[in-house]
């Protein structure tokens, strides 16, 4: 019982230690997360699955709670796994006071996430 304590202890210290690297000490923090690209047919990330538009460097927007855009970023480098192909979201400078977030891909609709889902890096937006 007492690994199980110790296990979740570490765990949790984790995910916080992980909400203060990403926060910043004027307000902002760094959202973070993936878009995977899955399904038949990929066979590299670049165009993946047909969505051509999904590569490095793609614009990603994040807007608050009010749809006011509060930060943009990009995405990273895809990397190919075993069942898709998965492009890093960083968007540096997003203030810290909303309730939630939307999160835009250039041409792909809005992805709501909660504050903690934008602060953890539990963002994924599944495509494809």
């Amino acid at each position: 019982m007492a690994a199980v304590a110790v296990a979740g202890f570490l765990v949790g210290a984790g995910s916080v230690a992980l909400t203060w690297g990403l926060s910043g000490s004027d307000g902002t923090f760094t959202l973070v997360g993936q878009v995977r690209i899955s399904g038949g047919g990929v066979g590299s990330c670049s165009g993946a699955g047909g969505l051509g538009y999904v590569d490095k460097g793609t614009l990603v927007t994040v807007q608050d709670s009010a749809d006011r855009v509060v930060a943009t970023g990009s995405l990273g480098a895809g990397v190919l796994d075993d069942t898709a192909c998965v492009f890093p979201i960083v968007v540096p400078g997003v203030p810290s006071g909303s309730d939630s977030y939307s999160v835009q891909l250039l041409l792909h609709g809005k992805t709501k996430i909660t504050n903690k889902q934008a602060r953890t890096g539990e963002l994924v937006i599944n495509l494809g």
